[in-house]
């Protein structure tokens, strides 16, 4: 979801001072890696699991004493290479970086989902995670997320909802609070964040859920007002932007994430390594800063609890995908 770009966040990727103290072998696991690591991105070059996995790639190799290579297999929604990290051997040299939406919403948008990602793989971290934002553009007269849900009901279909595309997390995230509000919205899929963008600037878009760095602009320019915030918790960069989760739409209370898998049946040591050493990259000034520049939080998680969360959302989603009918186009 988030709109940056290539240059503002590899810049200073391949800085040595990124990796300055993480060559030391950390936690060492014999004959672990014997060979290259592969993070796939199955995104094209240039898109967000891609920016962020090159950016943990460096540090990694330090870490790891072998090369990280980022490679990018996109098609079908992420599906393609997802399918080819499922399939990898299970042995700590294959991994994948993808989005929540990308490894949890879209294998379910295909009935029956060409893999199951609690089942089919393992999750090694939760390297960013982030809230989103609900905009309206000056057509729609709400102030505040009560009077958005009240001008809804009063006008059931009159006002599209943007979103990144059939699936995305800005769609379905949305669709989740459709159905909590009681509200209906026409729901017009863009092809991405830029198309998506420049629809709202446009005015061609009612209502839609940004990230925070995409906001920005239309807030500060006044083509968009922020009325609440989908996440874990409040944005530290909208404070007086209250949770949608603590107005009204109790269950719309999830952030927006990236996260390291694994082929099922990966080594437990392997795993807990390499946990280990992303969490300490994630916790490196550099690191946080790239972080705090995408207006995401870096807070490693132990295992279990990343094992619960993928377990849970995925059931979660689910339910909305089912509820609301989604299906892939």
């Amino acid at each position: 979801m988030t709109r940056i770009t290539r240059r503002s966040l590899l810049a200073g990727v391949g800085i040595a001072a990124l990796g300055t103290g993480l060559a030391r072998p950390a936690l060492a696991q014999s004959g672990y890696p014997s060979r290259n690591v592969t993070i796939i991105a199955p995104v094209a070059p240039g898109s967000q699991s891609d920016i962020f996995a090159r950016i943990l790639s460096t540090p990694l190799a330090q870490r790891l004493g072998r090369p990280v290579i980022v490679e990018n297999r996109p098609g079908g929604g992420g599906i393609v290479g997802t399918q080819a990290a499922v399939r990898a051997a299970p042995d700590g040299h294959t991994l994948m970086l993808h989005s929540s939406s990308g490894s949890l919403v879209a294998p379910q948008l295909r009935r029956p989902p060409p893999y199951v990602t609690p089942r089919d793989l393992v999750p090694v971290a939760v390297t960013l995670s982030g809230p989103s934002v609900i905009v309206v553009n000056p057509a729609i007269r709400a102030n505040t997320i009560q009077d958005l849900v009240a001008e809804l009901k009063a006008n059931p279909g009159r006002f599209n909802l943007g979103s990144h595309g059939v699936g995305a997390f800005s769609h379905v995230a949305m669709e989740l609070f459709m159905a909590e509000t009681g509200t209906q919205m026409v729901h017009s899929p863009y092809n991405g964040g830029g198309p998506l963008a420049a629809a709202f600037a446009a005015g061609d878009v009612h209502v839609v859920l940004f990230d925070i760095l995409t906001a920005r602009p239309f807030l500060a320019s006044g083509q968009g007002r922020p009325l609440a915030v989908v996440g874990e918790r409040p944005a530290t960069a909208l404070p007086e932007v209250p949770l949608v989760s603590e107005t009204v739409a109790p269950a719309v209370n999830m952030d927006y994430w990236f996260g390291v898998f694994a082929p099922a049946g990966t080594p437990e040591p392997i795993v807990e390594r390499l946990n280990a050493e992303i969490a300490a990259i994630m916790g490196t000034p550099e690191y946080q800063a790239r972080a705090t520049e995408a207006s995401m939080l870096t807070t490693p998680q132990p295992l279990p609890a990343i094992r619960a969360r993928v377990e849970k959302e995925w059931d979660d989603w689910a339910r909305v995908i089912r509820d609301r009918n989604i299906v892939s186009q």
